[in-house]
Parts: C-alpha cells; sequence; structure tokens
C-alpha cells in the first residue's frame, strides 16, 4: 500500500481500436479495397454509353443505361455462351474428378510395379508451363479433325487438370489411416468398395476445392477457345464477349455489361461453395 501511494496508480495504456492487431486490419482493409475496386468499376461502366464511357469515365454518370444488359443478353448471345460454358465445365470437370481419383487411389492404396517412377512422372507434367504445350496441342487437334468441335475443348480440358488433381488427391489419400482400409478388407470389401465408402467420404472438401479451381480455370480460359474454336455456336463465354470489340469501334456499355453477366456464375457458385473450398484448404491435402 505505501508503494501505491507513493508512485501513483499505474497509468492505464491506450489502445487503438482495433487493437495490438491494427496493422493486420489496416493491411486486409487495403486488400479489400484493392480486390472490390476493378470490381465496383466494371459494374459502373456497364450502365454507361460510349459518350459517358470516354467523357465521364471515372465518375457515376445519369440516365443509367440498363439496356446495356438487355443488348448484351439479346444481341450479343450471351445465353448461349453461357450454356457453352457451362457444358464445357460440367463435362470436363467431372472427367478430371473421375480419372484424378481412380488415378490417385491407385498411386496411393495399390502396390504396382514402376508406381513411384510413374507418379514422379506425372508430378513432372507440373513444371512444363502450359504455353510450350499450345502448338503441339493444336497439331494434335488438327491430326484429330477435332478442329472447330466441342471435343477440342472437352479432351484438354480433362487432361490438362490431371496433373495437378493427381498429385493432391494421391497425397491425401496416402495420408488416411490405414486401419481403415484394412478393417474394410476384413468385412469383405474390394478396393473400389473401400475407395467408394472410405476415401471419398472423407476427401470431400479437397475434391470440392479441386473441382472449384478447374472451373475457375475452364471459365475464363480465352488462348485455348480462341485458337480452336471459330464457330459462332460454340463459343464460350470469354471468346463471346469479343464479339462487342470491332476493329474500329468498340460497344463499352454492353461489352462490361457482358462481363458483369458472365461474373454472376462464378460468384454465386463460390458464395454456395465457400465453406467446402475453406474446408478444403485447411484439411492438409498437401502434407507429404
Amino acid at each position: 500500500m505505501r508503494v501505491a501511494r507513493l508512485f501513483g496508480r499505474p497509468q492505464r495504456s491506450k489502445r487503438s481500436p482495433f487493437g495490438s492487431q491494427w496493422r493486420v486490419h489496416l493491411t486486409l482493409i487495403i486488400l479489400l479495397v484493392m480486390t472490390f475496386f476493378p470490381v465496383a468499376l466494371m459494374v459502373m461502366f456497364s450502365f454507361k454509353d460510349n459518350t459517358q464511357f470516354m467523357t465521364q469515365r471515372w465518375t457515376l454518370s445519369f440516365p443509367l443505361h440498363l439496356e446495356n444488359y438487355l443488348a448484351a443478353w439479346r444481341r450479343g448471345r450471351i445465353a448461349q455462351y453461357v450454356g457453352n460454358s457451362v457444358l464445357y465445365v460440367v463435362v470436363s470437370v467431372t472427367g478430371t474428378l473421375i480419372a484424378a481419383i481412380l488415378s490417385a487411389y491407385a498411386f496411393a492404396r495399390m502396390e504396382f510395379r514402376g508406381k513411384q517412377l510413374l507418379f514422379y512422372l506425372i508430378i513432372a507434367l507440373l513444371m512444363i508451363p502450359g504455353v510450350l504445350t499450345l502448338v503441339p496441342s493444336f497439331v494434335l487437334m488438327i491430326n484429330l479433325n477435332f478442329i472447330n468441335t466441342r471435343w477440342s475443348l472437352l479432351f484438354p480440358y480433362m487432361a490438362g487438370g490431371q496433373a495437378f488433381a493427381i498429385f493432391i488427391l494421391r497425397t491425401f489419400f496416402a495420408g488416411l489411416p490405414e486401419e481403415l482400409f484394412e478393417s474394410a478388407r476384413i468385412d469383405g470389401a474390394t478396393e473400389f468398395g473401400a475407395m467408394t465408402r472410405i476415401a471419398l467420404p472423407l476427401s470431400q472438401p479437397i475434391i470440392g476445392t479441386l473441382a472449384l479451381l478447374q472451373v475457375y480455370s475452364i471459365w475464363n480460359d480465352l488462348v485455348w477457345p480462341t485458337t480452336v474454336i471459330t464457330k459462332t455456336e460454340l463459343k464460350t463465354i470469354m471468346v463471346g464477349l469479343l464479339t462487342f470489340r470491332g476493329q474500329f469501334s468498340t460497344e463499352f456499355g454492353p461489352l462490361y455489361a457482358g462481363y458483369v453477366i458472365a461474373s454472376v456464375p462464378l460468384i454465386a457458385l463460390f458464395a454456395i461453395t465457400s465453406r467446402l473450398f475453406i474446408q478444403g484448404l485447411t484439411s492438409g491435402a498437401i502434407k507429404m
């Protein structure tokens, strides 16, 4: 008590309203603004005509041209392009996951000659940049007579996502307890039954994450569809949006309206499956 009277009461330190993590909060706020600022600009540009875009580009201008969305949907054939992209995404992602799951389970839970060498060769494919395979893939599509057909997109998309999916799923399957599979075999389950009843239910988050990454990759791809598809009825949404860019003029309002329409399915998909995506990222799937 005497010591307290001599020196008085200790002064309380003033704390920041964000607490001790204010630097982290400030960084997150800056990153949030940087992330959503281009999206806000895209939405604002979608309500402008060409005159407003040239003279009042960085401000909200009136009147708002809602007809840009109607023009993008009808005259720009956005509905057809979205349907094509959905078809390519569903078929390619399904084929990629089925083949990758079967291959990854074999590498993780089965023994056969040359398993390690073959797995290392698959991992080596991840080191090859995609741009280096553009010309050989195009020549292959010509030799198979797949140019201007849906197969020219479906087969390369299914094959292109195999290496990464096999690598992730193999390491995940290998990390599962062996006792689970031994008890399933004692009960009379085959390898396929053990995979479908044990491995797949436990790997739903990581499979969902791989599916989302594949969806975003296929949906946003522009180079490969532009290379192998010239028929209007087969174009994807990203290629279809190029129709608003003319040789001498560009319809900026319908173009950005088409960008907004093309972004809605991806935003809705991520909003619905965000919890699954986060679980997949934190499930320890890349732990060796």
